[in-house]
């Protein structure tokens, strides 16, 4: 299975970031990927939240995407309204390449921080999720968690204990913390599991914004496949799954996996 991670530099011009993103995808059809993943928030970035509503015009576009060009898409997250409230979730779509919506995940773990300098609480206006990042497509088992779920192993583990051979994290990363976490938690996440993880990032922003971009695709035994650094762009790897399977036989890790 071909994948493709797109790593964008997301403004608060909606109109400019989905240009941008079928931009990005047209180069990763032309490379017969199989799915392509788009980071967190890749629609908006800025002030206000550029929500959008289950009817979505744009969540349509990429539908009809997907559809005219034969491909499996994680539509990375997006802010989603929740009918009747002021409140959003923050949800990644998986479009497969008939153009239908065949999954949603709401991001579970909400991004804290209580600094004097900082103070961020994403559950104040976020709904979280309440059910796995868990589906199948073409044959293959996938799990999906969004950004701050990375700091969670016990979400992947469950994901993995499930089935799941590909998990998919849309993310939006700082890049202060990222400097620390990132390069470890996404090998951790991949050799802990053993499972190929496809880790997409946003790049750029200013100030407690930057983010840390390195979109990768990190393998079942902690090898970086394929990756990128700040710059704007795709990330493309070939996943062997025949490959994975046998290497969780012949080193059966996950199999003494106990719940206390």
């Amino acid at each position: 299975m071909k994948v493709a991670l797109v790593q964008m530099n997301s403004q608060d011009n909606k109109s400019e970031n989905i240009k941008k993103a079928l931009q990005w995808m047209d180069k990763a059809v032309n490379q017969k990927v199989d799915i392509i993943c788009l980071s967190e928030k890749f629609l908006y970035w800025g002030k206000g939240r550029g929500a959008e509503s289950n009817k979505s015009e744009v969540i349509q576009k990429f539908q009809d995407y997907a559809k005219q060009n034969k491909v499996n898409i994680i539509l990375g997250s997006i802010a989603l309204e929740v009918e009747n409230t002021n409140n959003i979730t923050n949800t990644a779509f998986v479009i497969d390449r008939q153009g239908e919506l065949i999954y949603r995940y709401d991001k579970i773990y909400m991004y804290t921080v209580d600094r004097s300098d900082l103070k961020v609480n994403e559950a104040e206006d976020t709904v979280k999720g309440t059910k796995l990042g868990f589906f199948e497509i073409e044959g293959v088992k996938v799990g999906l968690g969004i950004c701050f779920d990375l700091r969670y192993p016990e979400y992947f583990k469950t994901l993995v204990l499930n089935g799941a051979e590909i998990i998919f994290l849309p993310s939006s990363f700082r890049k202060s913390t990222g400097k620390i976490a990132w390069d470890v938690l996404t090998k951790a996440r991949a050799i802990e599991n053993q499972v190929y993880f496809c880790a997409c990032n946003q790049t750029g922003g200013i100030a407690e914004k930057e983010r840390c971009g390195n979109t990768r695709v990190v393998s079942y035994d902690g090898t970086i496949l394929s990756d990128i650094n700040e710059e704007e762009g795709l990330v493309v790897a070939n996943l062997d799954i025949d490959q994975l399977r046998t290497f969780r036989k012949e080193f059966p890790v996950l199999k003494q996996v106990e719940k206390f």
